[in-house]
């Protein structure tokens, strides 16, 4: 993503511009005022776009998902990532018996979570499919920009003036990534499974509203309302009926 078009790029500035105002009040010269500026703007740049990750899944509860534990798991990303070339993400899970997941990006690469409801109880293919809808989303250049808009929406000074609310998203962007993971998989149906699986399962988790456009379904549970970022899980089904 471009730099003048990363999220981090207005709140940056503006932390900058008000520390510059401020050291200038004190008396400072302007030169030096600017320079002073410009570090600290630059520092909270850095420090959210690298921290944003694990800020998130430190929100939301996620844990690191062991071999040993979720075999099955780590076997349908293995095979998926090797079979398509796909750099491997790291695997977390959320403790809850919902049926959801999402993906995020950071400095360091990429990574999902789902819950351990759908981790455990999901068919293989209802579970290869869900995994390759995260891949996707794992693969698309955007999601760095995007968790870290979402970061900033955790951040309450932030947040309550209007920072994390932006970026690439909607409904649309969600049936492309089913589309998208059922090309990987070739079985579209086994996508349609997979959502009404996860809906049966119930996809309510305990996480923060503003996380919504990160995760494959909506967070509080609404699998038959569209929002902002989520349309029906009927209207997502109907759409790979045509694939």
């Amino acid at each position: 993503m471009s730099l003048l078009r990363h999220p981090i790029l207005v709140p940056a500035l503006l932390v900058g511009l008000c520390l510059t105002a401020v050291v200038a009040l004190i008396g400072a010269s302007l030169p030096v005022a600017v320079a002073i500026g410009i570090l600290v703007g630059a520092g909270v740049a850095v420090t959210v776009t690298r921290r944003a990750e694990g800020m998130l899944r430190r929100t939301i509860g996620a844990r690191a998902a062991h071999a040993g534990e979720f075999p099955r798991l780590h076997n349908t990303v293995d095979g998926l990532c090797l079979t398509h070339g796909i750099e491997r993400p790291d695997v977390f899970v959320l403790d809850s018996p919902a049926g959801n997941a999402l993906a995020m990006a950071g400095r360091d690469g990429a990574s999902i979570v789902l819950t351990t409801g759908a981790a455990d109880r999901l068919t293989l293919v209802e579970l290869e499919a869900l995994v390759a809808h995260l891949l996707v989303r794992c693969a698309d250049h955007g999601l760095r920009g995007e968790t870290t808009v979402v970061a900033l929406g955790r951040i309450p000074s932030l947040g309550g003036a209007g920072f994390g609310r932006s970026a690439a998203g909607g409904p649309d962007r969600m049936v492309r990534t089913d589309f998208d993971g059922a090309d990987l998989t070739r079985f579209p149906p086994g996508m349609q499974e997979a959502l009404r699986g996860l809906s049966d399962l119930g996809a309510a988790v305990d996480a923060p509203a503003s996380t919504a456009r990160l995760w494959l379904l909506q967070p509080d549970g609404r699998t038959d309302v569209a929002t902002a970022d989520h349309p029906t899980v009927d209207v997502r089904i109907a759409a790979l009926a045509e694939r």
